[in-house]
């Protein structure tokens, strides 16, 4: 969870005591979990390749994509911190039943390699059309009549409403992707049909977690990310249910791909979590996670304004990290532009000054001064429009470019995934790592 704004925000059984977590790891972050760890010369002396995981590109790829729909990527985050969790006993048997997985959305048009499956649907007359053993390529078109589906060429009917295909082997093909589970065609609001893959939790984790976190990175790394990307699942279970599914297949959520990213390290790493949650007050948490900090984490409260009790400033061990530090220029028409995109014009910039920080350096409002006047933008909003890693950042101005000097790439809340690594790498354990960057949490099974 997190490739789960899936970096920016993105996107989690055993009872501590029989860890000894108290005795080895102090998590109330005091001075000797930082000298156990924080050294940088020993960090670094330990640091492994790795590539930068998915869910840590969450926020920076759509900025650095230049989306102009910022308010709406913004607000995406937002519903993830603010999303209400399902208590524990409202939870459905996740052993039976699937998870629902947009795949696409609004789409007109699908192909799809079965075998000895059942099709199920409702022709346009109401007639419920039933055909077994359905094997071969099937093809539905969304047209003005309705839904016709073709098999090998062959027209089967034309439906309307839910179209189901229950498989009976390992798995299925859409549009040239293998998919574990079974598959339903949904009408969508907006037109055409949703195609939602229907997968059983533990068997979308096997995608999830190699999307999410390298599968080269340290076993007890991988644990906690399996746990934390479990987490995030059941948490939004049924969040758009209105819509037929439980989550997208992409960053808004977590990046799942099917069986072509599943990997034996990272299904090592399902198996032995299997059913482990992250809760606190007997609900699952919300399992935010990112790349890296920049040696240390920060408070939801502080960083969105949404106060979760969980999500509070623990240091960070992630020195082996590429974005640990680093420096970006940019001119000043980028700054300009990227203003404008927010809404806002002042001229040419002369002057950017940061008005406030929280606790850990990153910057929560910032004045911007030019030719025309000055503006106080939100520093996340202005991270987002002018293409920078992190909101932890100082600036300078000269001859028409801005340098900004910054740490860490993500919004720094919750598990760090570059930290997760390197307390793997320094012997800790998935259930220690977990409780260090999620505060005051339990682990339970689902079982």
């Amino acid at each position: 969870m997190i490739q789960a704004l899936r970096s920016l925000v993105s996107s989690s059984l055993t009872p501590p005591s029989v860890l000894g977590t108290q005795a080895r790891f102090p998590v109330a972050v005091q001075a000797p979990v930082s000298s156990r760890l924080a050294p940088v010369d020993r960090l670094q002396a330990q640091a492994r390749t790795g590539s930068i995981p998915a869910q840590s590109l969450r926020f920076a790829s759509l900025a650095l994509s230049g989306d102009p729909e910022l308010e709406q990527v913004l607000s995406l985050q937002m519903q993830k911190l603010e999303h209400v969790a399902p208590s524990l006993e409202s939870l459905p048997d996740f052993k039976v039943t699937p998870l629902k997985i947009a795949i696409e959305k609004s789409q007109t048009q699908v192909q799809v390699t079965l075998r000895q499956a059942t099709l199920v649907g409702t022709s346009t007359t109401g007639e419920t059309l039933r055909f077994t053993d359905i094997t071969g390529d099937l093809d539905a078109q969304q047209t003005a009549q309705g839904l016709v589906v073709r098999l090998n060429g062959q027209t089967l009917g034309t439906f309307q409403g839910p179209l189901r295909a229950e498989h009976e082997q390992e798995s299925l093909s859409i549009n040239g992707n293998a998919f574990r589970g079974n598959l339903s065609l949904l009408p969508a609001a907006a037109g055409g049909f949703h195609v939602v893959n229907e997968v059983l939790l533990e068997d979308y984790l096997k995608s999830v977690v190699p999307s999410e976190s390298p599968a080269s990175w340290p076993q007890q790394s991988l644990q906690a990310q399996a746990m934390a990307a479990r987490t995030y699942a059941v948490a939004n279970w049924g969040k758009n249910k209105a819509d037929g599914f439980d989550m997208n297949d992409d960053t808004s959520d977590q990046v799942y791909k099917g069986m072509s990213t599943e990997h034996p390290a990272t299904q090592e790493a399902v198996a032995a979590t299997r059913s482990q949650i992250i809760t606190y007050g007997n609900k699952p948490i919300t399992a935010l996670f990112f790349s890296t900090s920049g040696g240390h984490t920060d408070s939801s409260k502080e960083v969105w304004g949404v106060d979760l009790p969980y999500i509070q400033p623990v240091p960070d061990f992630d020195q082996a990290a590429s974005r640990y530090r680093w420096t970006l220029s940019r001119s000043e028409a980028q700054l300009r532009a990227a203003l404008a995109e927010l809404g806002h014009h002042v001229g040419t910039i002369r002057q950017i000054e940061a008005l406030e920080h929280t606790p850990h350096d990153r910057v929560k409002q910032l004045k911007i001064v030019g030719s025309q006047g000055s503006v106080v933008v939100d520093g996340n909003r202005f991270r987002f429009a002018a293409k920078l890693y992190s909101t932890k950042f100082t600036v300078k101005a000269s001859g028409g470019n801005f340098t900004f000097n910054g740490g860490g790439w993500g919004h720094a809340l919750g598990m760090s995934q570059w930290g997760a690594r390197q307390m793997a790498l320094d012997g800790f354990k998935a259930p220690e790592i977990v409780k260090h960057y999620y505060q005051g949490v339990d682990i339970q099974s689902l079982d």
